[in-house]
């Protein structure tokens, strides 16, 4: 995925009126729990292929409240 391409999809992620099943938001400000990352990356992955979807995104440097940008 080129970088314009990745822009895009976060534009187009961010969009979205929620989180969905497939696609989570952290804020991640200091780190993130290596174990919780591998049960988020299972969860995810076996939620994108339930709803049909080829991929699923964990997005770190977001409030998963309100989608404010908040950096990493």
């Amino acid at each position: 995925m080129t970088e314009e391409q990745l822009k895009t999809k976060f534009h187009q992620l961010m969009a979205l009126p929620k989180e969905t099943e497939w696609l989570e938001f952290k804020e991640a400000r200091s780190g993130y729990d290596f174990d919780k990352l591998g049960k988020y990356f299972s969860a995810l992955g076996n939620e994108a292929n339930l709803k049909g979807q080829n991929c699923a995104w964990l997005v770190f440097g977001v409030s998963d409240r309100d989608k404010r940008g908040l950096g990493t």
